[in-house]
């Protein structure tokens, strides 16, 4: 999604924004995020596991990696495809490291404490996307339509996609992720 330009994820914006503002690599960028999510994520009695760690560190060195290997192609077909491919493989990353129960990513940790504390998983990721949203536009992040389709759809394409998930991979997620009502 970085290479199409055509707007990044939330949380990358606050990576891009970062990463620029602090004259550091986009995916060293997104360890310090994951970090202070992976801080509010205990607060909340959700504490990262120790596939939480492997693959917030695993993610941000990829990161790194394949933007200096990625092509950055002109056409705006391409650059739509890599989009949408990039948003594929973010929803299935989640929903499946949501319900294997081995470590959550640190967001995707503060999204579910919210949920245990009441408020609908749509909701509270919601909240938390638009947080590192604000935050990384003022850091001048890269922002453009895969931001706000990401930043509306993630929400409930979670709701939906973890549980049969975890259902289908017999694991208890499929319960701890059941949205809420708001209380």
């Amino acid at each position: 999604m970085v290479s199409a330009h055509l707007g990044v994820a939330p949380a990358d914006v606050l990576a891009t924004g970062g990463a620029h503002r602090f004259h550091i690599g986009v995916g060293t960028m997104s360890w310090v995020v994951g970090a202070v999510m992976a801080t509010i994520a205990v607060g909340l009695r959700r504490p990262p596991q120790w596939g939480t760690l492997i693959g917030a560190l695993s993610v941000g060195q990829f990161v790194n990696w394949f933007l200096l290997v990625m092509p950055t192609p002109h056409q705006l077909v391409w650059r739509s495809l890599m989009m949408t491919g990039g948003l594929l493989v973010l929803y299935v990353a989640i929903s499946i490291g949501v319900a294997t129960n081995l470590g959550t990513g640190p967001i995707e940790l503060v999204m579910l404490g919210l949920n245990d504390k009441g408020i609908a998983m749509h909701v509270g990721r919601w909240a938390i996307e638009a947080l590192m949203l604000g935050v990384g536009i003022a850091l001048g992040g890269q922002f453009g339509v895969a931001t706000i389709i990401f930043l509306l759809a993630t929400g409930p394409v979670l709701a939906r996609t973890i549980p049969p998930v975890a259902r289908f991979m017999g694991t208890e997620a499929a319960t701890l992720a059941e949205p809420l009502p708001i209380r």
